[in-house]
């Protein structure tokens, strides 16, 4: 501590103690999470603090934009491996930005295909960004 003290007025700048303590995903997770926490609403398999401990842990990737964020995790089935795009949120058309650098570092790392569920309209949004859609069934017990 005694450092950052020093630093700071070496810089004459203001330090934040527990700013300097976070590691950068937290602080880029902090000004996201209102993006993503929007799109939470809409479903019940995840809270927001479950996504926070799953990108913790390195489960759950977080693509942080200026005014908008994903979170995508790896599927890996025994014949392929894809990249599930779980949630996103903020401004769309920095979503379509953020879209090309998703697909690049997937297709470095071996990813196949990307996934994504949404509400009904998200198809129309997104399909002239290759995106097709697929069929899913569900029955709540």
């Amino acid at each position: 501590m005694q450092v950052l003290l020093s630093m700071a007025k070496a810089t004459n700048k203001v330090v934040d103690i527990q700013e300097a303590k976070r590691e950068p995903w937290e602080v880029e997770w902090e000004r996201c999470k209102p993006y993503i926490a929007k799109a939470v609403k809409h479903q019940d398999s995840y809270t927001i603090d479950d996504i926070e401990d799953k990108i913790r842990n390195g489960i759950f990737h977080l693509w942080p934009g200026k005014k908008s964020a994903y979170i995508t995790e790896f599927l890996v089935f025994p014949q392929i491996k894809v990249m599930n795009i779980l949630f996103c949120g903020g401004n769309y058309k920095e979503l379509e930005e953020i879209l090309p650098y998703i697909e690049e570092f997937a297709k470095q790392v071996g990813v196949k295909r990307l996934y994504g569920g949404g509400r009904k309209g998200w198809i129309r949004k997104i399909k002239h960004l290759g995106f097709e859609h697929d069929y899913i069934v569900k029955k709540d017990l």
